[in-house]
C-alpha cells in the first residue's frame, strides 16, 4: 500500500509564492519516492511517499514548518492505496491512493478539518476521530510552539539542549514549549497513524 499526500497552503493569497514555495518545497523533495511530487496552481501540491509510515509525520512537518512563520497553515488528504508510475511523472500517475488523496482534499474546507485520512477501510473513522481532536491543539499552536516541533521533526535525536541553542532559549525553555504543544500526545498520534497504516495494508479489518 502506497501513501499519497494532496495538500494546499492556508493563508497563501496574502502572502508571496516564495514565501511558501522555499519552505514546503524541500520537505516534498526529501521525503518524494523518486521525486514524485508537484506543486500546482501556486499553492497546492501532491507528494507519493517514499516511506509511506511516515505519511503523517511529513504532514506535521509541513504543518510546523509553516506555522512558525506566523502567517500560514496547511490543509491534507492523505489517500492510502496503489499507484501506477507513467512516465516517473506524478501528473501522469493513476491509482486510488492519488484519487483518494485528491478527492479527500476538495472535500476538507467542508469537513472543517485541515488533516485526513482516507483508504476505504473502516479504521479511517478511527484515525480520522483521533486526527479531529488533536487538531484542535495543532491548529492553535504558535510560533513558537510550531518552531520547535519542527526542530523535533526535523532530527528526531536532537536533546533539549541541542534546541534551546539553535532557537536561542534555554533548555527549561525549551522543555517547557514541547509540553505546551502537547509533543508527548502529538508522538501518540504518530504511533497510532503507523499502526493504523499497518493494520490497513494487512487488510486487518475489512
Amino acid at each position: 500500500m502506497q501513501v499519497v499526500l494532496a495538500g494546499d497552503i492556508i493563508g497563501s493569497q496574502k502572502n508571496q509564492p516564495d514565501d511558501y514555495l522555499k519552505i514546503i518545497e524541500p520537505i516534498l523533495k526529501v521525503h518524494s519516492k523518486n521525486g514524485m511530487y508537484q506543486i500546482y496552481r501556486g499553492d497546492s501540491f501532491q507528494v507519493w511517499m517514499d516511506s509511506p509510515e511516515q505519511g503523517l509525520l511529513t504532514c506535521l512537518k509541513l504543518k510546523t514548518a509553516l506555522r512558525k512563520t506566523g502567517m500560514l497553515d496547511v490543509r491534507i488528504a492523505i489517500g492510502v492505496g496503489d499507484v501506477q508510475v507513467i512516465d516517473n511523472d506524478i501528473a501522469k500517475s493513476s491509482g486510488n491512493a492519488l484519487t483518494q488523496s485528491g478527492e479527500l482534499l476538495d472535500s476538507l474546507k467542508n469537513k472543517e478539518q485541515n488533516i485526513m485520512v482516507r483508504s476505504g477501510n473502516p479504521l479511517d473513522y478511527y484515525m480520522n476521530t483521533a486526527l479531529k481532536i488533536a487538531l484542535i491543539y495543532m491548529d492553535d499552536w504558535t510560533e513558537n510552539a510550531a518552531a520547535i516541533l519542527y526542530e523535533v521533526y526535523k532530527n528526531p535525536t536532537i536533546t533539549q539542549q541541542e534546541m534551546g541553542d539553535k532557537l536561542g532559549i534555554k533548555q527549561a525553555t525549551a522543555s517547557r514549549r514541547l509540553d505546551r504543544a502537547h509533543y508527548k500526545e502529538t508522538d501518540a498520534l504518530l504511533h497510532l497513524f503507523k499502526q493504523y497504516y499497518k493494520d490497513v495494508s494487512h487488510g486487518s479489518i475489512n
